[in-house]
């Protein structure tokens, strides 16, 4: 009797050659051989069989190892993943707080005018600000975007609910309140897992002074802001100048979507049940300057939406030059050289019909815009916070060189003697407190 080995099996067979050997197996190199002489169809693939097998070894690509995950690179990564996670958890309980944004049904028109955030940043911020509603006081009423402006670290995200009230030390002569510059209090973020922060109320002097200069945000609301004139304040109170500027400007809506009582008072249109009913508006309507207005009040030379108010002892009160205000709900495109828009439909050409959106874009403030149709509308900026200019900025220059001292015109004609020069007269010395006069019986 002869005792016979038993065959392996295929699979066994199988795992042996799949055995690897520095990163490699011989059953994926004598694929990758049949693969080529397949491919390749060589006239004699026994005796090139030898040379085939080198070249599918020189072939082979070498792949770098993979990187060292470290915690300095898991950190940030990490922090921002569990902050993020933590937008999506839904509340047991129905949250308090205001209405946010339709941010999603927004971001739809905002994309004809060529915005986009891309869809998944558009819902995380929409949740990022849906979350921070949850946290604010009734008397912000209701909070809406505003837009995105760009620095030089980071981006700005800003959001804006009516301010509840004005602050107890408010100067009426130096700063507006709720019913001019400081309707809206403004909050921004610099990411949709960080937390938003309310920018300062707005002054005159700052709204001015931000006119005559031209500085790129730096990314820091509490940077410091070097420039000629000097800015009174830090980044964020430059940023809020910039919004106070452009959402005078550059908030506009279809004519007939807002009205003005006797006070300027600006609201909705409603109808007799007291519920908004903008008027519908269709694309070739909105394709003219006419058919737009803008619905908050613009600011004056002085940086105000109202005039200042009176002294109250001041009979021959005079005001000062610039303090005329523009009246409520003007046109849009009224004032030449800083109210400049071009109207597009959306889209155009070809593809007009009846429902396409109309489309105004400031030549003013560039990335501002404002999408229109039926009876929806939406404003938003995102752009770098400054006001279009055609020639290189220049700083002012500086005030004049005072003169030097010169004789008075009354001691002119008097006579000097030669070698001599006029002499300051003697100090009055008095006594700054004087006795009290006594009274008389």
């Amino acid at each position: 009797l002869f005792h016979t080995k038993p065959i392996m099996s295929f699979e066994e067979a199988k795992q042996i050659l799949q055995m690897e050997d520095n990163g490699t197996s011989l059953y994926d190199h004598l694929s990758q051989v049949l693969l080529k002489v397949i491919t390749e169809k060589p006239g004699d693939a026994v005796t090139s069989f030898e040379n085939l097998s080198i070249g599918v070894k020189g072939e082979k690509v070498t792949l770098p190892p993979a990187p060292d995950s470290s915690a300095e690179a898991s950190g940030p990564v990490l922090d921002w993943s569990t902050k993020t996670a933590a937008l999506f958890v839904k509340p047991d309980e129905a949250p308090e707080g205001v209405p946010g944004p339709d941010l999603m049904a927004d971001a739809g028109m905002y994309e004809w005018a060529g915005v986009s955030f891309g869809k998944t940043e558009t819902y995380r911020l929409y949740l990022s600000i849906k979350k921070f509603c949850e946290t604010l006081d009734a008397g912000y009423q209701a909070v809406k975007f505003w837009g995105k402006v760009t620095s030089r670290d980071g981006d700005y995200y800003v959001c804006y609910g009516k301010t509840p009230e004005n602050p107890e030390d408010m100067d009426a002569t130096k700063m507006e309140g709720t019913e001019g510059a400081n309707k809206y209090t403004y909050f921004v973020t610099k990411g949709v897992s960080s937390p938003w922060v309310a920018l300062p109320n707005v002054t005159m002097a700052q709204i001015v002074t931000a006119g005559k200069i031209r500085r790129l945000l730096t990314g820091s609301l509490d940077a410091a802001v070097p420039s000629y004139p000097p800015f009174p304040g830090n980044e964020a109170n430059l940023l809020r100048a910039m919004i106070a500027q452009i959402t005078a400007d550059c908030a506009i809506a279809p004519s007939g979507t807002f009205e003005a009582d006797d006070e300027g008072l600006i609201e909705p249109v409603k109808n007799d049940d007291g519920d908004v009913d903008p008027p519908k508006k269709e694309c070739e309507e909105l394709l003219s300057k006419d058919a737009w207005q803008h619905y908050e009040l613009r600011l004056n030379t002085l940086g105000r939406c109202t005039k200042l108010p009176e002294p109250e002892d001041a009979d021959d009160y005079e005001p000062p030059e610039g303090d005329e205000v523009p009246e409520p709900l003007g046109a849009c495109g009224e004032e030449e050289g800083t109210d400049e828009w071009s109207m597009r439909p959306c889209p155009g050409g070809a593809g007009q019909t009846a429902g396409s959106y109309a489309k105004a874009v400031s030549l003013t403030w560039p990335g501002a815009y404002a999408v229109a149709g039926g009876k929806s509308f939406v404003n938003v900026y995102v752009g770098n916070g400054l006001k279009y200019s055609n020639v290189t900025y220049t700083p002012p220059l500086p005030a004049g060189i005072g003169k030097e001292w010169s004789v008075p015109e009354e001691e002119a004609d008097a006579e000097v003697e030669p070698g001599t020069f006029p002499l300051e007269g003697k100090d009055v010395i008095a006594d700054p407190t004087p006795p009290a006069e006594e009274e008389d019986e």
